[in-house]
């Protein structure tokens, strides 16, 4: 009886599906410039799929540190409202606050800020004695001055962020707010900045800077010089199709490194004591 209602179950779920496809096909016939929504929803499921099947990093989900957050009910700091989607799911703001409240980290260093969103989520997540260092191109930099062969050292989503990262300079999601003591601004291109005075020094890093091979082997490279002894590295865009070169560096480095991928997001993460 339950097995003959299961089949019922599923084949009326099927039917359900192919009306829901042929209706939106027909939306979309309808209403075109709306079809972006769909064709957005079908590459990230895509992407994240590929993560999942093609992906060697280890499961985060086998960590002393995903079965503390498990089994230990917490309700981290985050605002679902002000994100941005296209650069941070909801989802990843989630986690990472999760995370961050889970590790209670005395120093971070984020390399790209952008909008200042999830820096903003570091301060309220941590203790008020807590040091965030932030790194971002300088105020001065413009693409306009950039030659076409640095150009070319951008993808158009790096290009975007330059773009809307000097347009938000001065207007951070921390800036004015209690949280603003707490975090330093750095400027620089990561490529050639000066990491030496946090060498072994920080707790968490979180590399969200230029997508770039170049970038994303020198960021991390960096990144190892300055952890802590238990310290906590984090990658953000671990996915195939639009940040080919992280998906493919981190697939290598996890040779050298245990390095773990976070299901659901584009999160990879590294930590001796995980």
């Amino acid at each position: 009886m339950v097995e003959k209602s299961k089949i019922g179950w599923y084949a009326r779920n099927l039917l359900n599906f192919f009306i829901a496809c042929i209706r939106i096909l027909f939306y979309c016939l309808i209403h075109p410039k709306k079809s972006s929504k769909l064709l957005f929803s079908l590459f990230s499921t895509i992407n994240e799929f590929y993560q999942f099947s093609h992906g060697r990093l280890y499961s985060f989900e086998t960590t002393k540190t995903y079965k503390d957050l498990k089994n230990n009910l917490s309700f981290p700091k985050s605002n679902y409202f002000s994100s941005d989607p296209n650069v941070t799911r909801p989802i990843e703001t989630q986690v990472m606050s999760g995370l961050v409240a889970h590790l209670q980290p005395k120093t971070i260093f984020e390399i790209g800020t952008y909008n200042g969103f999830t820096t903003m989520h570091f301060a309220q997540n941590t203790p008020d004695e807590t040091k965030i260092y932030t790194l971002d191109l300088p105020p001065n930099f413009s693409l306009t001055d950039t030659n076409e062969t640095d150009l070319t050292k951008y993808s158009y989503d790096d290009l975007l962020v330059v773009k809307l990262s000097n347009e938000n300079i001065n207007n951070r999601a921390y800036h004015g707010t209690p949280a603003e003591k707490k975090i330093t601004e750095l400027f620089g291109s990561s490529l050639d900045y000066d990491f030496s005075p946090y060498h072994k020094k920080i707790d968490l890093i979180f590399i969200d800077g230029n997508h770039a091979l170049k970038y994303v082997q020198s960021d991390t490279e960096n990144a190892f010089k300055m952890l802590s002894p238990n310290g906590v590295i984090i990658w953000h865009d671990f996915d195939y199709i639009i940040h080919r070169d992280i998906f493919k560096y981190l697939n290598r480095l996890v040779k050298e490194h245990k390095i773990y991928s976070i299901p659901n997001t584009r999160f990879a993460l590294y930590g001796p004591t995980l």
